[in-house]
């Protein structure tokens, strides 16, 4: 039986040893050798074999029969064994693995170069889509953008610099000074910054769009949101007033002061509350007006494309960086068929270490038998001499001689898989060269290969692949366009 590494398992006999003992019981030779001695049996010219020894005989023979099949079935497994190995060096199976190596290294160009081409075709896709946003948008120039660090930084700076103020502001009026003041003012401040943001972001950008379906609701938004903005600050402004008169007034008390005079501010201190937080409020909304560019959709158009050919330069980069590796990694491995060669050589002394031990495992058991049959046929001899009267037989003076037990011949299975195993080694030695004298050209050719040409061409063919699938989708789309204004209303 394989092992896990690849060998047969060590050759050990299921049968158990049969010992002179075991085999004298089983035929009770002592017991007959003197029971037949009564009668002076076997008689002084008796030349056959008594019915115990030939009991005896038939036993031994029972057991040869088991072990031969025992080793014939062990050396039979290794005769499969080797079989099996052998098929796995054939010639036919390296010329298979060579196409194999060169169909691999062709598949992995095609499939990173048809990546390669969705990617320009996108790219394409993606600029063309750019160029009818800025035509039908009446775009002449890219959209500035800012970073999201820069971004988040121009929103905390005011967010820090109003908080500070209003603090100040607010200290005077509360009951915790500085602390209470400072956390009633960064409420205020994000506040502010959040509605200019927003109101940047939003309706601002949205007055200016060529639609003029957008100005119904962008330009009452934008309004709003500037009404929202001042009286917010207003309503900031009397919050103020109203806890420097009273301590004890709540924020619910505004409204009515607010609605009933929002102008009656008489502290200078809270003017300046409601103009800091005015200013910091529009300040954020230009901060939103450019901060994805100053046009509803031009940014994310934008992005698309370029987001579109950075993936082309990125595959392109990965193409140099990543695929030639692994095609001289796969390349390697059309020389590696000696190296093989060699490992299989040396797991085949394993093999016929096997087929040696299944030999001498044979061979001792039988001498085992053979003892044990000639101390079992002494035994009733002995036993029949002792008690006879009469002369023995002559042959009683001859050795039992069962010649298939004493002389045994060499098991052809073993000569079979000795002979099997010489010829796998004489074909392990001498198949590298045969293979490569056969596969020369082959061989050359795939070592020859300029794997960072074939990857520039396939980047080339694969670029104007993309160019071509893209013109023939745009002509495509171009004539279906023709067709439907062409067909009668």
């Amino acid at each position: 039986m394989p092992s896990e590494n690849g060998h047969t398992a060590p050759a050990r006999s299921a049968l158990p040893p049969l010992t002179a003992h075991h085999l004298a019981e089983s035929v009770k030779a002592g017991h007959h050798g003197a029971s037949d001695a009564v009668e002076n049996l076997p008689p002084a010219d008796a030349t056959m074999l008594s019915q115990t020894e030939q009991t005896l005989v038939a036993r031994a023979r029972e057991h040869f029969d088991l072990l031969r099949q025992e080793a014939a079935a062990s050396l039979n497994a290794i005769q499969a064994e080797v079989a099996s190995r052998r098929e796995l060096f054939s010639q036919q199976r390296f010329e298979g693995r060579v196409r194999s190596v060169e169909a691999t290294m062709r598949a992995m160009l095609n499939r990173h170069g048809s990546e390669l081409e969705q990617r320009v075709y996108d790219a394409l896709r993606a600029k063309r889509e750019y160029a009818f946003f800025n035509y039908e948008n009446k775009r002449r120039a890219d959209p500035k953008l800012d970073k999201w660090q820069f971004i988040l930084f121009f929103l905390v700076v005011p967010l820090v610099i109003e908080s500070l103020l209003n603090g100040n502001f607010f200290a005077e009026a509360s009951d915790f000074g500085l602390i209470g003041g400072a956390a009633t003012a960064v409420i205020i401040s994000a506040l502010n910054i959040a509605l200019g943001f927003f109101m940047g972001v939003g309706p601002a950008r949205y007055c200016q769009h060529v639609k003029s379906s957008h100005l119904f609701w962008a330009l009452p938004a934008y309004a709003g949101m500037i009404a929202l903005i001042v009286l917010f600050n207003l309503a900031v402004g009397h919050y103020r007033e109203m806890l420097i008169a009273n301590p004890d007034s709540r924020s619910f008390q505004v409204m009515p002061r607010l609605m009933e005079n929002p102008f009656a501010i008489y502290d200078i201190k809270s003017v300046a509350l409601v103009i800091i937080g005015c200013i910091v409020a529009f300040v954020s909304a230009t901060k939103g007006y450019s901060a994805f560019g100053s046009y509803p959709g031009h940014a994310a158009a934008y992005q698309r494309w370029r987001q579109r050919w950075a993936a082309v330069e990125e595959e392109r980069r990965r193409l140099d960086v990543e695929l030639l590796p692994e095609l001289e990694a796969i390349r390697t491995q059309i020389d590696g068929f000696r190296a093989d060669c060699r490992e299989e050589l040396g797991k085949l002394q394993g093999v016929k270490a096997q087929a040696e031990k299944a030999r001498d495992l044979y061979l001792s058991r039988l001498g085992q038998l053979r003892a044990a049959k000639d101390a079992a046929m002494m035994q009733y001899r002995e036993a029949n001499l002792r008690v006879r009267t009469d002369l023995p037989p002559a042959y009683f003076a001859q050795s039992l001689n069962l010649a298939e037990i004493d002389q045994p011949a060499e098991l052809p299975e073993y000569v079979a898989a000795r002979r099997q195993i010489e010829d796998f080694e004489q074909q392990l030695g001498g198949m590298p060269a045969l293979i490569e004298a056969k596969l020369k050209d082959r061989l050359m050719l795939l070592r020859g290969v300029d794997l960072a040409g074939e990857i520039e061409q396939v980047k080339l063919r694969a670029a104007q692949a993309g160019r071509e699938a893209f013109e023939r989708d745009e002509a495509a789309q171009k004539q279906a366009a023709e067709e439907f204004a062409a067909m009668p209303r």
